[in-house]
C-alpha cells in the first residue's frame, strides 16, 4: 500500500514538473517563433506570456506562473520592472480586491451569513408554503454569495438543506433535496458577482478596462445582474418543476425551531455595526454613478477617492472603533482571508492585458480583422448571445478567471469595430462564466459539486444542463435589453 502510494506521488510530481517546463517553455520561448501580420514580435512575446501564464493556471497553479509572467513582461523591454511592479500589484482593482476580501472576511468571521440566511427562511410568509420557501432560501444563497463567497454560502446552504431533508424525511435520491443542493450551489455561483468588486468580476472588468481605458458604470452592472439573478433562479425552478415534479408536501409542516434552535435568532453588538457597515460598503461604492454630476461635497468626497479609497476607509474604521475592548477588524487576523491566489492573478493579467492592447504589439489590428465580420454581419444582441455561449461553453472546462479575461479582448474588439455599447456584453461573459457546474475543472464550485453524494454524476447530467443553458438564455437576454 505504502508503496502504491509512493508511485502515485511520484507520478504526480513527474506530471507536474512536466506541465512546469510547459509553461515556462511556452512563456519565453514562443516569442523566438516568426511573427504572423499583423502581430509583432513584441506581439508575439506578450502571447507567449498570455499563454504560458494560462497554461500554467490550468495544469499548473495560480501563484508561481503569475509571478512568472510578471518576469518575463520584465523582459520584453516593453515596461521596466518598475512599471511591471506598479501597473500589477499597484493598479487600484489589485488593491480593491485585498480590501474587499479583508472587508467580507469580517462579514462571515462573525457568523453574519448564517443569520442571515435563517432568518430569512423561516419568516411566516416563506413556512408552508414550498416553492416560495425554496425561491427565498435561493435568494439568500446568491445574496451570501455575493456579500461573502460561493464557497462558504455552499457550506452554509448545505448545512441547512441537509437539516431541511432531515426534517422532511427526505433521502439521497430523492428530487427535492437535489433541486435545493444542486441550486443552493448554482446560485451562490451566480451570486458571487452581484457586488461588482469581488474577485472575478473585477478581474474581467478590469481587463476590459485597461483595454478600453474607461470602466463600466456600476448602476446598469446591477441592474443587471440582480434582475438576471432573479429570473434565473425562477426558470431554475420552473424547469426543475416541470422535470422532476418533486413531492414537496412534507416541506408544509416544516418546523422552524430545528432550523432555528433553542436560542432563536439573534445579533449581538458587533454583528448589528458588521451589518451596517456592510450596507454603507453598497451604499458608498454606488452613489456616485448615480450622481455622476452631483457637486455635493460628500459625493465630491466618494468620487475623489473611489471605490478602492471607500473600502480602505472603511476598513479604516472597522479597525478603529473598538467594541468590548477589541477591534471590530483585527487586520492580521483578517488577512488570512484574503485569497492570495486572486490577487495574483489579477495582478498579472492586467499588465499583460494592456501590454496586448497596445498598437505596437498588433492584436487589435488583428482583434479587430478576427472580430469585425462576426459584429458586423450580426446584430449587437446576436453577439451578446453568442458571446455569452462561448462563456457559458468554456468556463466547464477551464478557470473562469482566464475564460473571462480572454473573451474581454473580443469584446473590445467587437466595441472598436462598430460601436458597441459594451456594457451588455461584459456583463454577459461577468454572469456566464460564473455558469461553471458541469465538470470539476470549471471552477471549485463544479469540484463541490461533482462530489456531493446527495447530487451523483448521473443526477447532476440531469439537471446541470437545463440550469446552464437557462441561465445563460436569462442573463444574455436582460443584458441585451438593459445594457445596449
Amino acid at each position: 500500500m505504502a508503496a502504491d502510494l509512493t508511485a502515485t506521488e511520484k507520478s504526480r510530481n513527474v506530471k507536474y514538473y512536466i506541465n512546469s517546463a510547459v509553461c515556462l517553455i511556452i512563456m519565453f520561448g514562443f516569442g523566438y517563433l516568426p511573427p504572423i501580420d499583423p502581430i509583432t514580435v513584441l506581439g508575439m512575446q506578450i502571447l507567449g506570456i498570455f499563454l504560458g501564464m494560462v497554461y500554467g493556471w490550468i495544469f499548473v497553479g495560480i501563484a508561481w506562473p503569475s509571478l512568472a509572467g510578471l518576469i518575463a513582461l520584465m523582459q520584453t523591454g516593453y515596461m521596466t520592472a518598475g512599471e511591471v511592479i506598479k501597473s500589477s500589484f499597484g493598479e487600484a482593482n489589485v488593491v480593491l480586491m485585498f480590501f474587499i476580501f479583508i472587508f467580507c472576511g469580517t462579514f462571515a468571521h462573525y457568523g453574519l451569513s448564517r443569520i442571515i440566511a435563517v432568518w430569512s427562511i423561516t419568516r411566516k410568509m416563506v413556512l408552508g408554503r414550498p416553492w416560495v420557501f425554496t425561491f427565498v432560501f435561493l435568494m439568500v444563497m446568491a445574496f451570501l454569495g455575493g456579500v461573502t463567497s460561493a464557497t462558504p454560502t455552499i457550506v452554509i446552504g448545505w448545512s441547512l438543506a441537509y437539516v431541511i431533508s432531515e426534517q422532511c424525511g427526505f433521502k439521497k435520491g430523492d428530487s427535492y433535496p437535489l433541486i435545493l443542493i444542486f441550486g443552493t450551489a448554482f446560485v451562490a455561483q451566480i451570486g458571487d458577482c452581484i457586488i461588482p468588486f469581488k474577485s472575478i468580476p473585477l478581474l474581467v472588468m478590469g481587463v476590459y478596462e485597461s483595454l478600453a481605458g474607461h470602466s463600466i458604470p456600476l448602476g446598469p452592472y446591477m441592474l443587471i445582474v440582480i434582475l438576471a439573478t432573479v429570473l434565473c433562479i425562477i426558470v431554475y425552478l420552473l424547469g426543475a418543476k416541470m422535470i422532476f415534479k418533486p413531492d414537496m408536501s412534507s416541506l408544509i409542516d416544516l418546523d422552524s425551531r430545528s432550523l432555528v434552535g433553542d436560542d432563536g435568532i439573534k445579533m449581538n453588538r458587533v454583528q448589528k455595526v458588521v451589518l451596517f457597515f456592510l450596507v454603507m460598503l453598497m451604499v458608498m461604492m454606488l452613489l456616485p454613478g448615480f450622481f455622476p454630476n452631483s457637486t455635493f461635497f460628500a459625493i465630491a468626497f466618494l468620487k475623489k477617492i473611489g471605490s478602492t479609497g471607500i473600502c480602505i476607509l472603511l476598513v479604516m474604521l472597522m479597525c478603529l472603533i473598538r467594541i468590548d475592548g477589541a477591534p471590530i477588524i483585527d487586520f492580521k487576523k483578517m488577512v488570512g482571508n484574503v485569497e492570495w491566489n486572486s490577487i495574483l492573478l489579477l495582478a498579472a493579467a492586467i499588465p499583460v492585458a494592456n501590454a496586448m492592447s497596445n498598437e505596437a504589439s498588433g492584436f487589435p489590428a488583428a482583434l479587430k480583422a478576427i472580430i469585425n465580420p462576426l459584429a458586423t454581419n450580426t446584430s449587437a444582441f446576436v453577439f451578446v448571445l453568442l458571446i455569452g455561449l462561448a462563456a457559458t461553453l468554456i468556463t466547464n472546462v477551464m478557470t473562469n478567471g482566464p475564460v473571462g479575461m480572454i473573451l474581454m479582448a473580443a469584446v473590445f474588439a467587437a466595441t472598436q469595430s462598430v460601436g458597441m455599447n459594451p456594457t451588455a456584453a461584459v456583463v454577459t461573459v461577468v454572469m456566464c462564466v460564473h455558469i461553471s457546474v458541469l465538470f470539476p475543472s470549471g471552477s471549485s464550485t463544479a469540484a463541490l459539486i461533482n462530489g456531493n453524494e446527495w447530487i451523483g454524476t448521473r443526477r447532476l447530467w440531469k439537471i446541470g444542463p437545463m440550469a446552464c443553458i437557462s441561465a445563460w438564455l436569462v442573463i444574455s437576454i436582460v443584458a441585451g435589453i438593459f445594457g445596449l
